[in-house]
Parts: C-alpha cells; sequence; structure tokens
C-alpha cells in the first residue's frame, strides 16, 4: 500500500474559517482528506501508545499562517510521515492507524455507518445473511460469518472471504480474496 499527499486544498469549516486539507491517496486513489491538526493527533496518540523512539518525526506546528512554499513542504513532510508509519511492521499495521484511516475516508466520502445485512454465499451452494455494519472491517465479517456459522474459533483460520459481484446474465465473478 502506498500513501502519497499530491495535493492540498483551502477549505472552509461550518464557522466559515479557511483550512488547509490534505488530500491523502492509497496506491494512487484519493482515500481521504484531513487536517493538520487530525494528523497531529494521530501522532500524539501513536506517541502515547508506542513510545517516543519508534515514531518518526512529525512536521512542526507553526503559530503564524503558512505561506504556500510552508504548505507545500509541510505536504512533503505530511506524506514522509505517512510513509514511514506505514511502512512501520508494528505502527502500519495498528489499530490506531488503520482506525484513523477508515474513519477519515468516512468522513471524506461522508458514508454513514449504518446496519446493512451481507448475504454470504457458502461453497456447498447454501446462502447465510449477517448484520454488520458499513464502517465494519473484513476481519469483523469474518468474524460474524464464524458466529453465524458456529465455526470453532481454532478453524476460522482456515476460512476465507471472497468478493463476488453478480453479473447481469445471472451469473457472478469472483474479484478477490478479502
Amino acid at each position: 500500500m502506498h500513501f502519497s499527499i499530491p495535493e492540498t486544498e483551502v477549505r472552509s469549516d461550518e464557522n466559515g474559517s479557511t483550512y488547509v486539507a490534505y488530500n491523502i491517496h492509497v496506491n494512487g486513489v484519493l482515500h481521504c482528506r484531513v487536517r493538520y491538526s487530525q494528523l497531529l493527533g494521530l501522532h500524539e496518540q501513536i506517541k502515547k501508545e508506542y513510545g517516543n523512539n519508534v515514531v518518526p518525526a512529525f512536521p512542526p506546528k507553526k503559530i503564524f499562517t503558512l505561506t504556500p512554499a510552508e504548505v507545500d513542504q509541510r505536504r512533503e513532510q505530511l506524506e514522509k510521515y505517512m510513509q514511514a508509519v506505514r511502512q512501520d511492521p508494528i505502527l502500519g499495521s495498528s489499530e490506531m492507524f488503520n482506525s484513523f484511516l477508515r474513519k477519515a475516508q468516512q468522513e471524506t466520502q461522508q458514508i454513514p455507518t449504518e446496519e446493512v445485512q451481507l448475504e454470504i454465499y457458502l461453497s456447498n451452494g447454501q446462502k447465510v445473511k449477517v448484520n454488520i455494519l458499513t464502517s465494519d472491517q473484513t476481519e469483523d465479517v469474518l468474524e460474524a460469518v464464524a458466529s453465524k456459522l458456529d465455526l470453532p474459533d481454532e478453524l476460522v483460520g482456515y476460512f476465507s472471504l471472497f468478493l463476488v459481484q453478480e453479473r447481469g446474465d445471472g451469473g457472478c465473478t469472483c474479484e478477490y480474496n478479502i
């Protein structure tokens, strides 16, 4: 997974105040739009949880409004920061980091968290339905399916989920293993 911050945007909040938003792309596609203060909050959480010696350098706060050159410099520094966090085996796979990205994506895309019913097709031709939240991760879906099937915990590791898309001709295609 490659992180980049190729651009910034000047946006307005609810109060009409302007701020710089950093557009975080994952593998070349816009994933989320965040403020410096949100990334600073993530950085502080990571420092608190993992300690100063593990956390990569973070661009410092500035008291005065940034010039366009300073905004671009901060953008580059934030991009390097996000790449460093993602590349660290502990930080990049942490629930804290992934939860931050998920929440930021939901806010950016304005995706409401709601309960939905998901149809799971089993290899024996049967189908079960599980209730999940639109914000659930793959592990949450797998846990819900395992629970529905009364699958013992020690067997869950042998179970896989595949994203299947129905075609117009009544058939379906398997997109990928999740």
